[in-house]
């Protein structure tokens, strides 16, 4: 019996040790300037703009907005982002997206990527022939 029990906890401690544990990854900071692919590679596109909401939080305010290649900008569209691991919500905190609805759905992949994920659907200047360079943001230097 002792030696039954003894496995037991020999088992039970393994498998905390070997992915039971909860994860202690911190939440990636967003502070700064996104761009997006197609801006960056043919000056045209969104860019993104954010700073903490307040210290400490997995929040963001600041701004969304597009550019075009002669440097002109639309206006820009305040937004909130909520953090929640590798998922983020952008919420347009004035109106609305361009095209319908408040949220745009996004992820951040694991090399610091941010991929919106319902853009097409939110941003009027998405085009569907390029909507992986349009919807995916990276952090400019």
């Amino acid at each position: 019996m002792r030696r039954i029990l003894v496995a037991a906890m020999a088992g039970l401690v393994a498998g905390l040790l070997w992915g039971g544990m909860p994860s202690t990854a911190v939440a990636a900071d967003l502070s700064g300037r996104w761009v997006s692919d197609s801006l960056r590679d043919n000056r045209i596109g969104y860019y993104l703009v954010l700073r903490p909401a307040n210290e400490g939080a997995t929040d963001y305010i600041g701004h969304l907005r597009f550019e075009r290649q002669d440097g002109s900008r639309d206006r820009r569209l305040p937004v909130a982002v909520t953090v929640m691991g590798d998922r983020v919500v952008i919420t347009a905190r004035q109106g609305r997206f361009d095209r319908s609805g408040r949220t745009i759905s996004a992820r951040l992949d694991g090399s610091g990527i941010l991929v919106l994920t319902n853009c097409l659907e939110r941003l009027q200047q998405v085009m569907s022939w390029d909507l992986a360079s349009d919807c995916t943001l990276r952090r400019q230097p």
